[in-house]
């Protein structure tokens, strides 16, 4: 075996040289920064508000035109717009081919909205407390988008039931609704 290592010192260095080649190891400084996710608290004095505003970040990074469904509370509908190649010196063959795959473009991105939506789902699902899903549960129609993972439903649901008990997060306005009850304390009639 030539080429083979014989003696200790040779086994180590080539053990060494297995260990440090790493074609496809990522370079110091390019790991993937996930941002942590709050777990959705049920309840008076909730976090909606945070929640909504990191599940917003994450699910348009990760499900990009898919993610916009959190702040728009409905699916974002892809809108294709006709390319027009008039005036580019294109032939009407050139032309047709280049819509059609304008159209198979816009096919793509749809489809991969639609495939995207399970896994939202879950995502939205992982970061519900206890207390979260089980009144989330209580919708009528519960059975049926959970059964169909629709993430735009469990949203509603999430909106319908936790936006109510919410705290806003603007501290001004905190401010203001302290300052009111701290005037609005007074020593009751009877009291000394």
């Amino acid at each position: 075996m030539a080429g083979a290592p014989t003696n200790e010192k040779d086994k180590a260095e080539a053990g060494d040289k297995k260990k440090s080649f790493r074609p496809f190891s990522k370079k110091q400084g390019e790991e993937k920064v996930l941002t942590k996710l709050p777990t959705l608290k049920y309840g008076k004095g909730n976090n909606f508000v945070k929640f909504k505003t990191a599940l917003s970040e994450v699910a348009l990074e990760e499900y990009g035109d898919l993610g916009r469904l959190i702040r728009l509370e409905k699916y974002y509908v892809a809108v294709f717009v006709v390319p027009d190649y008039s005036g580019a010196g294109l032939t009407l063959d050139e032309e047709r081919k280049l819509r059609m795959e304008a159209i198979k473009t816009h096919q793509r991105r749809v489809k991969k909205m639609m495939d995207a939506r399970p896994k939202l789902f879950g995502l939205i699902l992982r970061h519900m407390s206890p207390e979260s899903k089980d009144e989330v549960a209580q919708d009528p129609d519960y059975d049926v988008w959970s059964k169909a993972t629709d993430p735009e439903k469990l949203w509603q649901a999430i909106v319908k039931t936790h936006k109510i008990d919410c705290v806003t997060s603007i501290d001004a306005v905190k401010e203001l609704a302290a300052r009111k009850a701290y005037q609005s304390i007074k020593q009751g009639p009877f009291r000394h």
